[in-house]
């Protein structure tokens, strides 16, 4: 918690919380799994939080929900990467964030009345699925999230690409599957960043060696002698503990829900233990010790 401290400015005008002991409710409620109107009772059995946090009063879930809103979760977590990311080799890759049960989804289909204009249907290695999508980078060798973006379910991969790109634009290596292997990508990370993309080649469309783009063709080629590559499962390790211990697999759609902040909180948590396990010499993926305190 002492992290946040470095990362967020004091308030500037006299708050009856601030920003800094918001924060660290939220991130705590994210490492424990508690929702907004749980946290009176949770913080209540747990003193000790309030004691660290330095809070006498609970603050209510409308206050949590409110100030959660007005926090830039972006550049919080630049200042958190930019402390302790090593900045050599990143990955990029998405994961689907389930909006409703998939029964609840299937009835709105057939009724063809969607709650959320913003859920669409995408088919992954699981099937159908039915909600948003969540675009993330990743430093590999710090395991930390460098950046997100949250859209539609339906949306490519490669249309939210460059984006993700310009999160790691100074890193000397991006890794990404075969939904990243258009010519339009290689430009990009050539002629933009200072990296090599090292992305695995799509053969469903065909390799013709003289329709390809000069810039497809060398990122092809050092496809084909990278062995970098295998590396890029870590974002997949790390979509796997944001989704079953962070939560992030299922947020169900209300009324103005922002799942930029939903995934931002998580990604922030996510973050922040894993800075705390460098600073303790752990692992930095130990975070069931954490979760389970």
């Amino acid at each position: 918690m002492d992290i946040i401290n470095n990362i967020v400015s004091p308030d500037q005008r006299r708050r009856k919380y601030t920003d800094r002991q918001i924060l660290k409710i939220l991130v705590l409620l994210q490492i424990s799994g508690i929702s907004y109107p749980s946290a009176r009772i949770f913080l209540t059995n747990h003193e000790e939080y309030l004691r660290m946090i330095r809070i006498s009063e609970i603050p209510s879930f409308q206050t949590l929900s409110r100030r959660a809103r007005k926090f830039d979760l972006h550049a919080i977590n630049r200042e958190i990467v930019f402390l302790y990311s090593m900045k050599e080799i990143a990955a990029v890759d998405s994961f689907m964030i389930h909006t409703s049960k998939h029964s609840t989804a299937m009835r709105m289909k057939h009724r063809g009345n969607y709650k959320d204009p913003e859920s669409g249907w995408s088919k992954t290695t699981k099937g159908w699925t039915y909600g948003r999508k969540c675009h993330m980078s990743l430093d590999v060798d710090s395991l930390l999230v460098m950046d997100w973006i949250v859209t539609r379910g339906n949306m490519h991969n490669s249309r939210v690409s460059h984006d993700l790109v310009d999160s790691v634009r100074n890193f000397s290596y991006i890794l990404a599957d075969s939904a990243y292997d258009t010519s339009d990508i290689y430009d990009y990370v050539f002629e933009n960043t200072h990296s090599l993309p090292v992305i695995y080649t799509n053969r469903r469309r065909g390799i013709i060696p003289e329709r390809l783009s000069m810039n497809r063709k060398i990122g092809i080629d050092l496809r084909e002698y990278a062995s970098l590559y295998s590396l890029r499962w870590e974002i997949e390790r790390t979509f796997s503990i944001l989704e079953e211990i962070m939560r992030a697999e299922n947020i169900w759609y209300t009324r103005n829900r922002s799942y930029d902040i939903a995934i931002g909180l998580k990604a922030i948590a996510y973050n922040l233990v894993v800075v705390s396990n460098m600073k303790a010499g752990e692992k930095p993926r130990e975070i069931m010790k954490i979760v389970s305190c």
